[in-house]
């Protein structure tokens, strides 16, 4: 098997291992907040077939109270390849302190992947977020920690979303991935979302993420769109409500060929 295959073999399974989470924003305390999330991804891989995966994921976090947040998540994700397919489910959590300014965690999760022609792999990654909520317009967010099992490796991140209209996020993301004696990744990402509803919570989102492979791997473009529900206020509420009361974003995940979130 080919060093490039290898390297893609294990970005599609540590894409699948990455947890959906919906999009971060600024504080307003809840007791309880939630996502319900659905996607599609298409990845063009240079020299190899491409791949189409699906997703779905739910994530809930409660207030604990003096802004102490705990959150829970779990996804279950399938790719077909010529000849073969992929599948995980992934289940995981953080802690994270949350203020007017900001908020700042920790992440786990473990992913127990299948490819049907060479078995199971199984991954756990564990690391640090934090965000820095600038004003009305703008987030900032790092990520940086590491992931061990059958493969391990070091992964880190900056990412910014910012609020075009209360309804409308776009978000930019820069990612780098190193996994040991494999290789490396670097990450571009761009994605948007808009609620359709301020009553009734729905969105849909889009993004594109370009991924660089080193030692002349190759290069990994995916295409995303998805739909996601929102539960995590009461009436109507702009989508940038919605995310900055909610769930922990994109900035709590890892992963090589990636989707900022």
């Amino acid at each position: 098997m080919s060093r490039t295959t290898v390297i893609t073999a294990v970005g599609t399974a540590l894409l699948l291992s990455t947890p959906i989470f919906a999009e971060p924003g600024a504080f307003e305390e809840a007791n309880f907040s939630g996502t319900l999330t659905g996607e599609y991804s298409y990845v063009s891989l240079s020299g190899l077939p491409d791949t189409n995966i699906k997703g779905i994921a739910g994530e809930g976090e409660f207030a604990l109270g003096a802004g102490v947040h705990a959150q829970g998540h779990a996804g279950y994700n399938y790719a077909t390849l010529p000849g073969t397919h992929l599948s995980n489910w992934n289940l995981g959590g953080s802690g994270y302190w949350k203020g007017q300014m900001g908020r700042a965690g920790a992440v786990v999760n473990y992913t127990d992947a299948h490819l049907s022609v060479l078995g199971s792999a199984h991954t756990t990654n564990y690391g640090a977020f934090g965000e820095y909520f600038a004003n009305d317009d703008f987030t900032f967010g790092v990520k940086g920690g590491g992931f061990s099992g059958d493969f391990n490796g070091g992964y880190a991140g900056v990412q910014v979303t910012g609020y075009v209209f209360p309804d409308f996020a776009l978000t930019g993301g820069i990612g780098y991935t190193h996994l040991n004696r494999i290789g490396a990744e670097t990450d571009l990402t761009v994605q948007g979302e808009y609620l359709l509803s301020q009553e009734t919570p729905f969105a849909v989102f889009a993004g594109y993420t370009y991924s660089d492979l080193s030692d002349g791997g190759g290069s990994v473009s995916t295409f995303l769109v998805g739909l996601r529900f929102y539960f995590n206020t009461d009436g109507f509420s702009s989508l940038k409500e919605r995310q900055r009361s909610g769930t922990v974003g994109t900035i709590g995940g890892f992963g090589p060929v990636g989707l900022s979130f």
